[in-house]
């Protein structure tokens, strides 16, 4: 059974948060485990930073304190965790709507004699005492099984009935292919099994009634949804908050996904936010969703953020609270305008005062006023006039046994504020590799995914580095940093910004016909979508007739013109500008104009190598963007679009001044709306 496969709303005034003593209670049981047992061969990893998110999300979703449990460290071993979860169930009564989250080690196990699995092996979470690997004083009796976690599941799913709902959140896996990304990268789980030297698996030919799983169980009443952080044959990789801690990948997207939810919303949109998350951290990566994804978010009891904003609190010295925080796009600069309480045309409007964010947490932040104070202890609106997609960094580990070429490298990087040195998750290895059979070694640039950024045949004698080849290792690193980055930005989907303008991708087969394509059969979304829930098209072939492809209709609904960009992020880290038409060298931004009340759609757009995700960006403004120039350096410095400041920066060349950047900037928040497509470009067979 694969059963082991928030919630950062804006935080409100304890009133709005607080259920009413009548309705169901929400309960949850947290547990966190970061450093193991120095006894069990488990690696430290950043399981802890995740309570830092997850306990405030259920505080500003009405989980009352004291009935949040924290489970952490050497508290957690099995037999911890079972009592907790016992508690839990006691706790929980009809129609309650329950949390479980766990964030650790997970693993394989050999199967305990049942041979109720199609592969001969439980999945099993690693409580705090639980060994990996097996031996004659260590059977996985401290493993906690798949079969044992679902019958607990299964008591507490009883116990608070069919208007009660359950979350289970898993930030670990159980399994995985070997990488090189395993080196340099946190990740939680491992490839290696728990099982007994010469274990001969069984694999049933029939489903046996006692394999039956939560989700299988007719009689259980209550609803239930297990959001798990990679797929079953993968590692789950860590990504890194917005103070560069590691955290995560499920916890961290799934506290940004509700923090950004402003309406009504079920599992199945809010795993679509968490997965663009994920992927754009790590595209390799496929989190994965179980049970009744119709169903409306804990049970339809949430907290949605509000588009107004009010101030938290004053402070002696005339600062004030704000509260919103880096979840939220908040970041330390930007700036925003304070305006009446009744009023709502703020584009018309004076405001009464402004500011500025002096210190951005992760819920809340501090600001000042930057000119008038206004009278305290009045309602006021605060608008902010830009959002921040974050910063542009990397993490780059030396792998090098030989001293002079790390130093070398070192003093390149160290040029650079946006490479990191020297911490415990990396996203790059710079490290020599021998091929499997010991004839050839290389310098490499390695990604966590594996992919190879850049390379050359390497001598481990070799003490010197030429300056073109520094400068080369140099590019590659930028390269896949600049891609990174622009994969993570977008507009979730909910957000009012030019809330009238509909997208829509429509997959089919493209014919060519006397030299144009065009798209003759139309398909859906769900159609070429993967076991995996990845969209996917096979590689184009020109000589042809039929290809796989897409268009993209754009429908505008305001009653004035808007401007359409698109930009690609390709599997090879490479970035191209797709609107403006490159190929054209008379095609402008402004030759991309959707009229009011008018409907756009694009050229079918047909697909080739590299293979991988690719992230493709629609970029919807009020103003034509001059985005090709900009990639190609040829534009001239001067005033436009705070996202073409934006672009800009992520593309300035490290030899113009401010060399030590990017410091990326802000962008204005009604100004674009950005929507993600991305999708698998697979080889034909």
């Amino acid at each position: 059974m694969k059963i082991l496969s928030v919630v950062l709303l804006s935080l409100i005034t304890l009133a709005a948060a607080v259920p009413a003593a009548d309705g169901p209670k929400k309960i949850a049981l947290i547990i966190a485990i970061g450093n193991y047992d120095s006894t069990t061969g488990w690696k430290p990893i950043s399981s802890l930073n995740d309570i830092n998110y997850m306990k405030p999300a259920l505080l500003a979703q009405g989980f009352m304190e004291g009935n949040i449990e924290i489970l952490k460290n050497e508290a957690a071993t099995k037999e911890g965790i079972l009592a907790a979860i016992n508690r839990l169930i006691q706790k929980a009564g009809q129609g309650d709507i329950v949390v479980f989250h766990f964030s650790g080690h997970g693993q394989q196990i050999f199967d305990d004699g049942k041979k109720d699995e199609p592969d001969g092996y439980d999945e099993a979470l690693v409580p705090y005492n639980a060994k990996m690997r097996y031996s004659g004083g260590y059977t996985g009796q401290n493993h906690l099984r798949d079969d044992e976690l679902g019958e607990k599941l299964k008591e507490l799913r009883k116990k608070i009935g069919n208007k009660g709902s359950l979350l289970v959140l898993l930030d670990a896996c159980h399994s995985g292919t070997a990488t090189r990304g395993q080196e340099f990268a946190v990740t939680r789980g491992t490839d290696e099994k728990c099982e007994p030297e010469g274990y001969s698996k069984t694999i049933p030919t029939t489903r046996s009634a006692s394999s039956e799983t939560v989700f299988d169980d007719k009689e259980l009443l209550s609803n239930m949804v297990v959001i798990s952080a990679a797929s079953a044959d993968q590692l789950n990789y860590e990504t890194k908050d917005d103070n560069k801690n590691g955290v995560g990948a499920l916890s961290y997207a799934f506290c940004r996904a509700i923090s950004q939810a402003g309406g009504r919303i079920n599992y199945k949109i809010l795993f679509e936010k968490i997965r663009t998350d994920i992927q754009s951290w790590k595209p390799f990566q496929h989190p994965q969703i179980e049970g009744n994804t119709e169903q409306e978010v804990l049970g339809g009891k949430y907290v949605t953020t509000s588009d107004i904003i009010r101030i938290s609190s004053w402070n002696a010295d005339n600062s004030i609270d704000v509260p919103r925080g880096s979840l939220h796009g908040i970041t330390k600069g930007l700036r925003f305008n304070l305006y009446p309480v009744e009023l709502t045309d703020f584009k018309n409007s004076k405001p009464l005062a402004s500011g500025e964010i002096t210190e951005a947490g992760m819920v809340k932040s501090k600001a000042v006023f930057t000119g008038t104070i206004p009278e305290r202890n009045k309602a006021y609106n605060i608008v902010f006039e830009n959002k921040s997609f974050g910063e542009m960094n990397v993490a780059v580990k030396l792998s090098l046994t030989n001293a002079s070429v790390s130093s070398l490298l070192r003093k390149k990087l160290e040029q650079y504020e946006y490479v990191l040195l020297d911490k415990p998750n990396a996203d790059i290895s710079i490290t020599s590799y021998k091929t499997a059979a010991g004839q050839e070694e290389f310098l490499q640039v390695v990604a966590t995914n594996d992919s190879v950024l850049w390379q050359k045949p390497w001598s481990p004698d070799t003490s010197q580095l030429s300056d073109e080849e520094i400068e080369s290792i140099w590019q590659s690193i930028k390269q896949y940093t600049r891609a990174q980055f622009l994969r993570s930005i977008y507009t979730p989907a909910d957000a009012r910004v030019f809330e009238y303008v509909q997208v829509d991708f429509i997959p089919g087969i493209v014919k060519n016909i006397k030299g144009a394509d065009s798209l003759l059969v139309k398909k859906t979304l769900q159609q070429i979508t993967n076991s995996r829930g990845d969209i996917e098209f096979l590689e184009s072939d020109d000589t042809n007739e039929e290809n796989e492809g897409f268009v993209i209709r754009i429908r505008n609904m305001h009653d004035y013109p808007v401007y359409v960009s698109v930009i690609d992020i390709m599997p090879d880290n490479a970035i191209a500008v797709v609107i403006p038409d490159p190929s054209d060298m008379n095609s402008t931004a402004e030759d991309y104009k959707i009229g009011a009340r008018q409907t756009f759609t694009t050229r079918p757009i047909k697909l080739y190598p590299p293979y991988g995700k690719d992230f493709m960006k629609i970029l919807i403004t009020k103003n034509p963007m001059d985005l090709k120039a900009i990639q190609t350096r040829t534009a001239s410095r001067g005033a436009g679009s705070s996202f073409e400041s934006f672009y800009n920066e992520t593309f300035k060349d490290e030899n113009s001044e401010n060399s030590r950047g990017p410091k990326v900037a802000p962008v204005k928040v009604d100004e674009i709306k950005i929507v993600p497509f991305t999708y698998n470009i697979t080889r034909k067979k």
